[in-house]
């Protein structure tokens, strides 16, 4: 697909990663449940990108504390992953009924770093989650697992939240706020109380993209075309090179 120009954004995440805006997330209604916090809802990814997860900014004066073990469970296999819109045919499956539809990230990690746009002085650092590197374009909805504290239990944003009808620790879901790096903040409401207790917590974190990654999954597995602007570099410098003699950059 065609980013949007106003999402191509290089603000509040230092280089290679790029922030996804609000235009890359898609709101559809889930039958049956007609609140605005029901709402599914995927993520858009442009080919040859990688994309990651962390806990959102909330200060330039504090660390950021760890995804994993404070707002997600975050260790390894199996613990948060993503589904292809595609996949996923009809709106009104079951929650747990469409598992084996998930792609499970490994549990690889990066520092990521963010920094304040009126100062870009200011910076923070977070553990970033490797979701996966997507060679063609795709729409997906993000799965996740809570942590102990709140229930053991998986989370994503196309299943059924909980009402008469349906038990579970999804009480709600949204993208609408930014935290202060202008990060999208992706927020699930957890029932971490009694059932029915209107007890519960946000539990939040962002997303972020390197749509340079190609360049690292070139001759991969996949064995899938070249994405197309790495094809017209490479065509670039077979006609500089036919032209004269070049040295190679290290």
């Amino acid at each position: 697909m065609s980013r949007p120009a106003a999402a191509a954004t290089f603000a509040g995440v230092v280089e290679p990663f790029k922030q996804f805006t609000q235009a890359d997330y898609t709101d559809y209604v889930k039958p049956g449940q007609g609140w605005w916090a029901s709402n599914m809802f995927t993520l858009s990814v442009s080919g040859g990108s990688d994309v990651w997860l962390s806990n959102y900014v909330r200060s330039w004066y504090e660390p950021i504390a760890d995804l994993h073990g404070n707002v997600y469970d975050m260790g390894g296999d199996q613990k948060y992953g993503y589904i292809f819109k595609n996949d996923l045919t009809s709106a009104t499956l079951a929650n747990g009924s469409y598992a084996d539809k998930i792609h499970w990230a490994n549990g690889d990690t990066n520092k990521i770093t963010y920094f304040y746009d009126d100062n870009p002085a200011i910076t923070n650092t977070a553990t970033g989650y490797f979701l996966d590197y997507f060679e063609n374009d795709a729409e997906i909805y993000l799965v996740m697992t809570t942590i102990p504290a709140d229930g053991v239990d998986t989370v994503d944003t196309y299943q059924y939240v909980q009402d008469a009808n349906n038990v579970t620790l999804m009480q709600s879901r949204q993208h609408n706020t930014v935290d202060l790096a202008d990060n999208v903040r992706v927020n699930f409401g957890i029932d971490n109380g009694t059932y029915g207790d209107g007890v519960g917590i946000g539990r939040e974190f962002v997303a972020v993209y390197d749509d340079t990654a190609y360049l690292n999954h070139v001759g991969g597995a996949s064995g899938g075309p070249l994405p197309s602007l790495l094809l017209v570099g490479l065509l670039s410098m077979g006609t500089v090179f036919g032209a004269s003699r070049m040295k190679k950059r290290s």
